[in-house]
């Protein structure tokens, strides 16, 4: 394997070892250092002092300042105004504190990063008053104060840091929690400060003896979590829900908010479908519940489910689908909640099976108006290009591969076609570099907010434009958005969120051996992209040429029209009534719009236009969602009891109609699709009309006990238009218990235990991410002859089933949280069982029937895993440093068919006992190296078997290879684990942050090198195969010879280990010091993304999915659209 990095080579030794060993090295090395600096590191420290007659209290300054410490001490004591003079170059803390304090009987003593500067002589002893003489001496107009500061528990807690407020007068509590500290001023403000504690300040009076009792810093326990129709304290939560803030999203260049979201959650996979700007995303929470039915979480933005509809299409368009929530700004999101157990996910009943995705945009604040500003520009590039053959390997590699075929040799036949010698075509066209190029990405942002105690606001506006690494590619997006809250009176408040975005996707036919990547890499070096008169080359298009059509891929790139525009308006109005007696009401109006209009065109130039004389196709699809929700809610507490009620009745309609028209034959390729009247042969226009519908009651119950015993029950009553006559309603429930453990009097003792909640829940939610129409009879119509007219017929294509229903999913779910050292480190992990049953298969139905076959409810199939997050605070103070890991596994395996136990789909088997998915296919055991040993295999060889040809493994050990029956599972295209990494540094304004994501344990299906080292004469090879093919002077055992034939079943040869460590993000900003009254904050930053990829996989990138929109087929690489490397600099700046 080539490394990407040749200097890097020992860190990819080290991850080829084990990842997860590295990950768990990485993750414990930041919570050993989860604790204050050690005093050795400090004192190591190297600075330069050049102080000159200078007072000693402005030379400790500059020493905190280069050092990064911070000194206590009462200025009496050190005399602070000494006038000094000290010269010493890049020497150790410890020598510069050796050389300053020794000669004034100073010494130091050092708490955490705080230097406590004191008398190294005992105190003189008393006069005849009973006083020191030193006191009397030194600090004769001081008063001492002394005290314990405890715990809450009333313990005492050592370390604590007392100070005069503005001054560096200060000291520690020792071991016992006590402290003694000498001021002058007895209107002095003490101020009390721990990490994990809530710093206090006491004015000291005319008290001698001040006792504190510190209070620990809940904030992190009382963040307030969205969930399902309300919001949770963290510390109150019950079920399984990570929370994502806006700085993580922002801190890498996306279109789309669900894109960021990779790495940075456990138990969420998420997968570049299509890396072109725009593409679709494959988002997986938990593994996947379905076989047929959908497998994506319901996002819900601001309360509103929102629904992915696919985009208006066209004809013969092999571009993967678009990401449908790209048109959602992701500047715009204060915050995302990924709801998991089914505790969380039940509220949304039907729909919740696969997970839920919260989206929360920002909102208004009180205060003066505040404009924020943020902008970034990038270049970005292909992160790897494959080795191809040049034009001369190329040309004669064709040849050699003809011979084989026993055909005439293609290049050099001076009666033929192509006179010119191998070793007269150089090197040729680069095919890649002519597709691929250095792409701008840009995004800009303005945003107003503020209000009053009777209206707060967001205005904001955006502009997004991101081209593609391959030419003519692009994706642009226009978003304004309006949040309002205004407060009408006491008991009434009403709000509105609102956002507007237009979006155009220009894709390319990036997709399979036909789209432009796919042809950059086919395409033979040896053709040019113009002909002698400036015009695009013509390739062999269409048919009769006697190799594959294909066609030149820089012509199709710039001759295509593939644009998708979007409009999209969402938006809902709310009112919040106040009841009273702790009884509220909200009542909300929503509508999402959203119409999108594809324009195909395909000229002459590429496959699909040349044979008809162009082909356009104008698509439309407008969609109208309608949501109405009425919510109750009720708050009690009493005693040592609290309830929390939501109970609801919500509604929720969609009406989509379709469009489209396409012609063939265009006289002009001017306008292209844009007229498609000018066709001389327009094709029959179709329609379409889709209506679904959704009633549901809902409930939920959260109730404490002493707040430390939780208990939540969830239930979910969904009526569907999708299914069956006889299940119209399906009732979804669930209930958690957690236990705060360190609550309890026996925890209070446990000092490093900072927080412990146990958690337990199981619930059942359901899947109705199916046809909208399944559970109907289903009629085709045609026109046929009937007598001497031609009339409309329409014949049965579909039995009704009115018994479909529902998939369902239990899960169960067992989980802790638990804080370390003051929350210093915070840990999360779960371990969950979901068992989907009632999955839609299709049955069999006998002949006598009419019909092949019917959907039913039969199937089943399990997921079960395991979750670790962690976050530590490794550094504490002016030099910060934190991290943030996480780590999922997850098993798939299916437990239930239809009638038999396996079915195959594509390269792929779906089998009882297995992975849905598992690439299956024949076993690669080597090469025949001569006829003897064909002749000696016997059945073992394939028919037309010859030296140089690849044989496989006999797998059922009959003695007979047949490329059916002797076939097994070959991987899985889903990972055994995946897991992310973050690192963010701060220091004086500075800001660094690196953070990797990565998957391990899956497979990837090259098909792309499965096609390149095999493929057709008129296709381009590997450089891999002209290097190392059999030959009879140079036997292998590696490639086979450069042959046409083989076979076209999937086989492990072309099965590689997909799993990939890659430096995702890293960034370098700074804070400035702004000092104006009109600019607030001002920061600067670089960043670069997917800077570096570690892996084993041999072709473009290992994320890849091209069978997007299959769950039975996951790490399919079918020359899918590259990743690209990204350098951005931004800046953001708040007015």
């Amino acid at each position: 394997m080539k490394i990407i990095d040749p200097a890097l080579y020992w860190v990819v030794k080290i991850m080829k070892w084990s990842v997860l060993q590295l990950f768990i090295a990485v993750t414990f090395a930041g919570i050993s250092l989860a604790i204050d600096v050690n005093a050795q590191e400090l004192l190591s420290r190297r600075i330069s002092v050049q102080a000159v007659n200078q007072k000693i209290q402005t030379v400790l300054s500059g020493i905190e300042k280069n050092a990064g410490v911070r000194f206590s001490y009462s200025p009496n004591l050190i005399q602070a105004s000494r006038k000094i003079t000290l010269n010493l170059s890049n020497e150790k803390l410890s020598v510069v504190l050796e050389k300053l304090l020794a000669p004034y009987n100073l010494r130091y003593e050092i708490v955490g990063k705080q230097i406590i500067l004191k008398r190294d002589i005992p105190d003189p002893p008393a006069n005849e008053s009973g006083q020191s003489n030193l006191l009397n001496h030194t600090q004769s107009n001081e008063i001492q104060v002394s005290g314990i500061v405890t715990d809450d528990t009333g313990a005492g807690l050592p370390g604590v840091s007392i100070l005069v407020k503005g001054t560096q007068n200060g000291t520690t509590s020792d071991n016992n929690g006590s402290y003694k500290l000498s001021i002058s001023d007895p209107n002095a403000m003490l101020v009390f400060s721990f990490v994990g504690y809530l710093s206090q300040e006491i004015m000291v009076g005319n008290r001698t003896s001040i006792d504190v009792s510190m209070k620990a810093d809940d904030k992190t326990l009382n963040e307030v979590v969205v969930v399902g129709y309300g919001m949770v304290k963290k510390r109150d939560l019950t079920g399984s829900v990570v929370s994502i803030g806006s700085a993580e999203l922002q801190e890498q260049p996306v279109s789309s908010f669900n894109q960021a979201l990779q790495g940075r959650v456990s138990g969420v996979q998420v997968t570049n479908s299509s890396n072109a700007p725009g593409g679709g995303i494959t988002i997986r929470v938990r593994g996947g519940n379905s076989i047929s039915a959908s497998n994506d979480p319901l996002y819900v933005i601001d309360g509103f489910p929102v629904t992915s509809p696919d985009p208006a299409t066209g004809a013969g368009n092999s571009s993967s689908f678009p990401n449908p929530l790209a048109s959602i700004n992701p500047n715009d999101i204060e915050s995302i909640e990924i709801l998991k157990d089914a505790s969380a996910t039940a509220i949304y009943g039907s729909r919740g099976a696969n997970g839920v995705v919260l989206v929360t945009t920002k909102r208004g604040h009180e205060g003066r108006v505040s404009v924020d500003f943020d902008a970034y520009y990038g270049v970005q590039e292909i992160t790897k290009m494959l080795d191809l053959a040049t034009a001369e390997d190329h040309t004669g590699a064709k040849n050699e591969q003809l011979r084989n075929l026993n055909f005439a040799e293609r290049y050099g036949n001076p009666a033929g076609a192509y006179p010119k010698k191998p070793s007269e075509y150089g090197v040729g066209t680069n095919w890649q570099k002519e597709i691929y190029r250095t792409a701008p990405i840009q995004n800009y942002q303005l945003s107003f907010s503020g209000g009053t105690d009777k209206i707060r606001y967001v205005v904001s506006g955006n502009y997004f434009n991101q081209d593609g690494i391959v030419i003519t590619s692009n994706f642009k997006r226009y978003t304004s958005r309006i949040n309002l809250d205004a407060k009408i009176s006491k008991r009434l408040k009403i709000g509105t969120n609102f956002t507007m975005t237009r979006s155009y996707n220009n894709s390319v036919n990036e997709v399979g051996a036909n789209g432009v990547v796919g042809l950059a890499v086919r395409v033979s070096p040896a053709s040019p992209v113009f002909d002698a008169n400036g015009n695009y080359q013509l390739l062999n298009v269409g048919s009769g040429s006697g190799f594959n059509s294909v066609a030149n891929p820089v012509a199709v790139a710039r001759t295509t029209t593939n644009l998708l525009t979007t409009d999209r308006i969402l938006g809902n109005m709310f009112g919040d009534i106040t009841i009273g007696g702790g009884l509220g009401a909200r009542i909300s109006l929503g509508a999402d719009v959203l119409n999108t209009r594809r324009n195909i065109f395909y000229t002459p130039q590429t496959l699909l236009g040349n044979t008809v004389n162009g082909y356009g196709s104008n698509g439309t699809s407008n969609n109208l969602n309608l949501l109405n929700e009425n919510i109750l809610t009720y708050s009690k507490k009493f005693n040592a009891h609290a309830f929390d009620v939501v109970a609801g009745v919500t509604f929720q309609s969609n009406r989509e109609e379709r469009t489209y028209a396409e012609a063939q034959d265009f006289p002009s390729y001017t306008l292209g699709a844009n007229n498609i009247g000018l066709a001389n042969k327009p094709l029959p226009a179709r329609g379409a009309l889709n209506k679904w519908g959704l009633n549901s009651y809902l409930g939920r119950v959260n109730y404490r006990l002493l707040d430390r015993y939780l208990f939540t029950l969830t239930g979910r009553i969904d009526g569907s238009s999708r299914f069956g006559l006889n299940n119209k309603y399906g009732f979804f429930p669930s209930g958690a218990f957690a236990w705060r453990v360190t609550d309890e009097s026996f925890m209070k003792n446990i000092k490093s235990v900072s927080d412990l909640k146990l958690r337990v829940s199981y619930g059942i939610t359901g899947n109705d991410g199916i046809g909208l129409y399944n559970s109907l009879s289903q009629y085709n119509t045609s026109r046929t002859v009937f007598g001497d007219k031609e009339v409309l017929a329409s014949q049965a294509s579909r039995i009704a089933n009115p018994d479909l229903r529902w998939e369902k999913t239990a899960q169960f779910d067992i989980g802790f949280d638990l804080g370390l050292i003051s929350n210093r480190i915070q840990l999360t992990g779960d371990y969950y069982i979901k068992t989907t049953t009632d999955l839609l298969l299709a049955v069999e139905l006998p002949s006598t029937t009419g019909f092949t076959s019917v959907t039913r409810n039969i199937g089943s199939l399990e997921n079960k895993g395991f979750e670790l997050g962690i976050n530590t605070i490794n550094v504490d103070g002016a030099f910060k440093w934190k991290t943030n890991g996480n780590i999922s596994v997850n098993r798939n395996k299916v437990i239930k068919l239809n009638n038999a136990d396996q079915f195959l789909f594509g390269n792929s088997i779906v089998r009882v006992g297995e992975s849905v998915g598992s690439f299956y296919g024949n076993v690669f055991e080597g090469i025949w190296q001569s006829t003897d040993e064909i002749k000696a295999a016997g059945n073992l060889a394939r028919a037309g078997d010859l030296p140089g040809a690849i044989h496989y493994k006999d797998v059922n050990g009959d003695g007979v290879f047949n490329e059916a029956s002797d076939r097994q599972i070959l991987g899985k295209g889903m990972p055994q684990f995946i897991f992310g990494l973050t690192n963010n540094i701060s220091y004086r304004g500075f800001d660094f942050s690196v953070f990797f994501q990565g998957v391990q344990g899956n497979t990837i299906l090259n098909a792309t090198r499965k096609s390149m080292e095999q493929s057709d004469p008129s296709d381009n090879l590997l450089k891999t195969v002209i290097n190392g093919a059999w030959r009879a002077d140079r036997p292998s055992n590696a490639l086979p010879s450069i042959r046409q034939w083989r076979s076209t079943n999937t086989d492990s040869f072309y099965i590689e280990d997909g799993s990939f460590v890659r430096l995702k993000n890293i960034s370098l900003g700074y804070a400035f010091q702004v000092k104006t009254n009109w600019l607030k904050r001002a920061r600067v930053y670089v960043s670069a993304q997917n800077l570096a990829t570690f892996t084993k996989y041999r072709g473009y990138d290992p994320e890849v999915n091209s069978d997007f929109s299959s769950n039975m087929q996951y790490g399919l690489d079918n020359y899918s659209y590259p990743a690209a490397r990204t350098f951005t600099v931004g800046a953001s700046l708040s007015f």
